[in-house]
């Protein structure tokens, strides 16, 4: 795959994973022999951004084999994931999606099995800033995060930070209805932009997001793609 980032904006990434490895609190957290994953850019006009949580996986031994954001540069299940929601709003993963993640750096350990720090709040601020001026070219090509993770370090004040309720989610919801689709509105997080949040990949076992992924799709597609 050819270089996604800016020589700029790669330079920038760069000297904030090399503060953080200097910081004597936090860059111990932090798997410091591998490099920044590249973002993966489609082939066309850009009309979804997939933003993921960091490039961490559990088997510290695949970790090198992990050159592009969400491995998308390969045709693997996460790569079918997206695959299958593109297709529901009429765009293409190989054409119109861009996917990064909000922590560019890898970690010792899936930031969820890490427990003396908030990993997600320690570092947020850190690649922010980053972020944000690493979308401004997108115009207002709407969000899409993965996991429910990325929520709390991205929105603001005491706005929700749970995707089943972004997805209208209610107890018994098998037999009741279901409160109204939802996203996080541009004035409401961090980016500045529509996010509509979906489950990562492992969540997908769970039957209430199987059974209102395509009712879920078809929203985002009538909010934003229509």
């Amino acid at each position: 795959m050819s270089k996604m980032w800016s020589a700029q904006m790669e330079d920038r990434a760069n000297q904030i994973l090399e503060q953080l490895k200097q910081d004597r609190r936090l860059g111990r957290y932090m798997d410091k022999s591998l490099r920044i994953p590249q973002p993966y850019r489609g082939e066309c006009d850009i009309k979804l951004i997939v933003l993921g949580q960091d490039p961490t996986v559990k088997d510290a031994g695949k970790r090198q084999d992990i050159k592009t954001v969400l491995n998308l540069d390969k045709n693997g299940s996460v790569r079918a994931y997206l695959a299958g929601v593109c297709n529901g709003l009429g765009i293409s993963v190989s054409e119109n999606v861009y996917a990064t993640n909000l922590y560019k750096n890898f970690f010792v350990h899936p930031p969820t099995q890490i427990e003396e720090v908030d990993i997600f709040q320690e570092f947020a601020s850190a690649w922010q800033s980053l972020l944000i001026d690493e979308l401004a070219e997108f115009g207002r090509v709407p969000v899409i995060t993965l996991g429910e993770p990325l929520l709390a370090p991205l929105v603001k004040n005491d706005i929700p930070a749970k995707v089943r309720y972004y997805w209208g989610y209610v107890s018994e919801w098998k037999t009741r209805r279901l409160n109204p689709f939802q996203y996080i509105r541009a004035e409401d997080n961090q980016l500045g932009r529509v996010v509509f949040p979906f489950p990562h990949q492992p969540s997908l076992r769970k039957e209430f997001y199987k059974a209102k992924m395509k009712d879920y799709i078809a929203f985002v597609k009538k909010t934003s793609f229509a």
